[in-house]
């Protein structure tokens, strides 16, 4: 997506601006302000995905239809701080969407100023690779990790070698306990059950001093026994947006496979748990790390009815001012 095409959103009114428009951001000049960036949405193979031979990638590839992997890019347009929220396999891509929101950073500055990753499964770190000295070759890049995450980083190559060459910097986060991970930028890692075959996997939620973003692309269901009954529309009452897994739509559409080897909620069930919130605040609880073979992303009939009920799907290059 080119950059004239992101947009602002806010847990209000939604705005069709560039980020980085300082002179015509609502609220009043953007010199001070810090947003989230949505810089991908799919499942962690994107659309089309490899070796899809159903009618939704077919389509894809004839009409040149890409979808990226799920990641967000946290900003600071003051302190011109850029952060990288999942290193998936589109990771230049999505690096070089979120550059573009600070068009006047610094040739020598870093990529980024650090990444967070939630677990280590493909579509969430794979693209740490292109760290190495084959590719970016990055001098201590700090990298924000549960300690379960960080153990098979470093038990692990090639990535053990990111970590020995200094090209990763580990910073080994506590699951629950908020940390500052810049200047007015908050995060709070939230542990989730999802497969844990190797790792533990979080939530984000990020903060800054105006407003949150919950960013939860992967559990296994709302309803496991160590989370308890108020857990999902507690975290959706502290923020202001909430990005939560939208991998399938009701199941059916990957007919086949063993959901119980993949488990996601799916979407109809967390927008049952959540109408209230939806009808209170429509917009606010948004879709995320969709599975290319979700009708929704296809349907426009289905769409038309999510949104209907106050839910939506993250676009790529949306933003929340925080």
């Amino acid at each position: 997506m080119l950059p004239d095409a992101l947009s602002s959103i806010h847990a209000g009114p939604r705005h069709q601006l560039p980020i980085g428009d300082g002179d015509r951001r609502p609220g009043g000049g953007g010199g001070g302000a810090i947003e989230v960036v949505v810089l991908g949405r799919a499942q962690d193979g994107g659309m089309p995905q490899l070796g899809c031979r159903k009618p939704c990638c077919v389509q894809a590839r004839s009409e040149g239809r890409r979808e990226l992997p799920s990641a967000l890019g946290v900003v600071d347009h003051q302190r011109g701080s850029l952060h990288l929220v999942e290193a998936t396999p589109a990771i230049e891509e999505q690096v070089a969407l979120l550059q573009s929101a600070l068009p006047d950073r610094s040739v020598s500055a870093p990529l980024v100023d650090g990444v967070l990753v939630t677990h280590a499964h493909m579509g969430h770190y794979l693209g740490l690779a292109q760290l190495g000295r084959e590719v970016a070759a990055t001098d201590r890049m700090p990298l924000h990790v549960s300690a379960r995450v960080a153990k098979f980083l470093k038990s692990n190559q090639p990535w053990a070698q990111l970590v020995e060459l200094n090209q990763v910097e580990l910073r080994v986060f506590e699951p629950g306990v908020r940390f500052e991970l810049a200047p007015d930028i908050f995060v709070q890692p939230i542990p989730v059950p999802h497969r844990d075959e190797f790792f533990d996997t979080m939530a984000f939620k990020v903060c800054g001093p105006r407003a949150c973003v919950l960013f939860l692309p992967d559990i296994d269901r709302w309803d496991a026994s160590d989370l308890g009954p108020d857990f999902l529309p507690g975290l959706v009452s502290e923020v202001d947006v909430a990005y939560l897994d939208g991998t399938f739509y009701d199941g059916r559409e990957l007919s086949g496979r063993d959901l119980g080897v993949i488990p996601h909620p799916p979407m109809i069930d967390t927008m049952q748990r959540l109408e209230s919130v939806a009808r209170e605040r429509p917009g606010a609880v948004r879709f995320i790390h969709l599975n290319h073979t979700n009708p929704v992303l296809h349907d426009s009939t289905l769409l038309d009815e999510l949104r209907s009920r106050g839910f939506d799907l993250a676009e790529q290059g949306e933003c929340t001012l925080v």
